[in-house]
């Protein structure tokens, strides 16, 4: 099982903050090699998700269930798929709130979540993931950053 315990922290009001992260597709956008299908009638989606992990690049294929709380700024994502040779599997859940940044003006995101990885590329996956998680959790921090950037000045 892969543990993720991080903190983004964006120069955006709570409200900007939220609006996007609320919107599954705006989400989307801001992590590197992902892409989001169609939506469900139960209103989860199909998406993909490629991660090079050193040498290798694999691509999940997932159904993504999300649960917002407007109210407390707060969501629920659950996930399950196969890579795209169907030999590694996983499932993963994952937490998140917005909340107004007492130190600075801005928002913190406070993420937890869990993966369990099993097949074929699991050893490889759990190996590298400490670096992985790192990598993209910077990358969605700037893209989510300039995003909201964008929507304050708007």
């Amino acid at each position: 099982m892969i543990e993720v315990n991080e903190r983004i922290d964006v120069a955006s009001a709570p409200r900007i903050v939220w609006d996007l992260l609320s919107d599954p597709r705006a989400v989307v956008a801001c992590v590197p090699g992902a892409a989001l299908g169609d939506e469900h009638d139960d209103g989860s989606f199909d998406a993909t998700l490629t991660i090079k992990f050193g040498p290798a690049k694999v691509t999940f294929r997932a159904r993504v269930a999300l649960e917002l709380d407007a109210a407390a700024m707060a969501g629920h994502v659950t996930t399950r798929g196969k890579d795209n040779q169907g030999g590694t599997r996983f499932k993963a859940s994952m937490s998140f709130r917005v909340a107004e940044q007492a130190e600075a003006p801005g928002s913190m995101i406070p993420i937890e979540a869990k993966v369990e990885i099993s097949g074929r590329l699991a050893m490889l996956v759990e190996g590298g993931a400490a670096l992985v998680v790192k990598r993209m959790t910077g990358e969605f921090s700037e893209r989510l950053a300039a995003r909201c950037a964008e929507l304050s000045a708007a």
